[in-house]
């Protein structure tokens, strides 16, 4: 059966011992960029630590319609990620403070190598709160402070005299349009796009329970000159209060207008909402695209947000795939690996809503036990999906684990299954093209 089921799959790869020499002990979700898998000699190997201990890692690199692909081999004595841009794959092996890091074409073939220890410039891991690879081969470090302000340190891969990571003499707006808010955050990164730099820093009118709210908005160029402001101006409707103290802000890049959401109280029930604002060409106001409020389903038994007094809600998380936005409202997971129940919400370009139901995981996630079973029709997102038939006979085998399930703007789908039964060992790629 399984053969069969097999053979509809539009691309089918097998990657396993004798193709690879090794054991699948790492995969990276290199996001619209593709995805890259790691092979080891040695099963559950643990990271290096040090010169006494480099692993050999056997990468295999794949874009998501599995037509680029690569398969090159560096060494590591660190913990060992890979990232990608439009134009490159880049490695980081880091041990402590002490990175290094190099810039590879989508071929393997390495263009160049940097070295650096954040120690050297006071820095210590704690204070890194995320790291961006542009598109022109620059490594940005984003760092707050125990203030909470913003500090951004760069280094250019691309210059071979650039040897020291240095921090960015950044300037921040002279204007100020929340100034007559008694609550101001912190200046904040929220988005790398099209060589831009964008920041935003938040502000509302009370300390608890804000009624309104409202972002400026700083966009910079490849130099971190700022070149343009935008204001978000009180995106809560009347009669709505927000719960909590957070919002999610995201950009789309693809139609250049930004997502907001947030957790509401509406007639003493809570929800949460959505809006979409596009830049205005006449002023530096964004102009509403669209607002939507959302019920929360059955949150007596699913528990997504508590009103007991004490628990402040996180906001929904915001993705994009091309013009497609997702919104969801997640469950606190107890650990990282474990698949989060989020109410899921679906918005088309024009901003018509395609789904509003409670899932399991998102469209990366699948917990396989939990597919196969699914009383409460948890996985009703992929039961239409070509991968469903793929996915079904692996129920009944104990050693497998999803890697990844993709769907793209356009339909496109990808699984990735690790087998890791100690017989089979090998990770199966199919694709399927959007259906016709």
């Amino acid at each position: 059966m399984l053969s069969s089921l097999q053979s509809m799959a539009q691309s089918k790869i097998i990657l396993d011992k004798q193709n690879t020499g090794g054991f699948c002990n790492n995969y990276f979700d290199l996001g619209e960029h593709g995805f890259a898998l790691v092979f080891n000699k040695n099963k559950d190997v643990d990271e290096g630590v040090g010169k006494e201990s480099i692993l050999q890692n056997n990468i295999y690199y794949y874009a998501k319609d599995l037509l680029k692909r690569a398969n090159f081999k560096l060494n590591s004595n660190g913990q060992f990620n890979i990232y990608a841009t439009k134009n490159n794959l880049f490695t980081i092996d880091r041990l402590s403070t002490k990175y290094h890091v190099k810039m590879l074409d989508f071929n393997g073939k390495e263009l160049s190598t940097k070295k650096f220890d954040l120690a050297d410039i006071g820095l210590n891991q704690d204070l890194v709160h995320r790291i961006h690879f542009t598109d022109v081969g620059k490594l940005i470090f984003e760092v707050y402070d125990g203030l909470e302000q913003l500090h951004i340190f760069q280094i250019d891969l691309n210059n071979g005299q650039d040897n020291i990571l240095r921090e960015i003499d950044l300037q921040f707006p002279n204007s100020n349009p929340l100034a007559n808010m008694s609550f101001i955050g912190e200046w904040k990164w929220i988005a790398q796009s099209s060589g831009f730099y964008i920041l935003a820093r938040k502000g509302a009118n009370k300390d608890f329970d804000p009624n309104a709210i409202a972002y400026h908005i700083a966009f910079y160029d490849e130099d971190f000159n700022l070149f343009r402001e935008l204001l978000l101006d009180n995106f809560l409707m009347k009669d709505i209060q927000m719960l909590g103290k957070e919002a999610s802000i995201s950009l789309n890049p693809v139609l250049q207008s930004f997502t907001i959401s947030c957790a509401i109280q509406k007639a003493g029930k809570p929800a949460f909402m959505a809006a979409e604002y596009a830049m205005n060409t006449n002023n530096n106001v964004l102009s509403l695209k669209w607002y939507k409020e959302f019920e929360i389903i059955n949150n007596q038994k699913h528990q997504f947000i508590l009103q007991d007094g004490i628990s402040v809600p996180a906001p929904p998380i915001i993705s994009h795939r091309g013009p497609i936005t997702y919104i969801s409202l997640y469950k606190g997971r107890l650990n990282l690996n474990e698949e989060g129940l989020n109410q899921m919400v679906i918005i088309d370009a024009e901003g018509k809503t395609t789904m509003n139901a409670v899932q399991m995981g998102n469209y990366e996630q699948l917990n396989l036990d939990g597919f196969c079973v699914d009383n409460d029709n948890l996985y009703s997102r992929i039961k239409s999906m070509q991968v469903a038939n793929i996915l079904k006979p692996f129920c009944e085998m104990q050693y497998v684990n999803v890697l990844d399930l993709d769907l793209d703007a356009v339909g496109n789908e990808l699984v990735i299954i690790l087998n890791y039964e100690a017989k089979k060992d090998q990770v199966l790629i199919y694709r399927f093209a959007k259906r016709q």
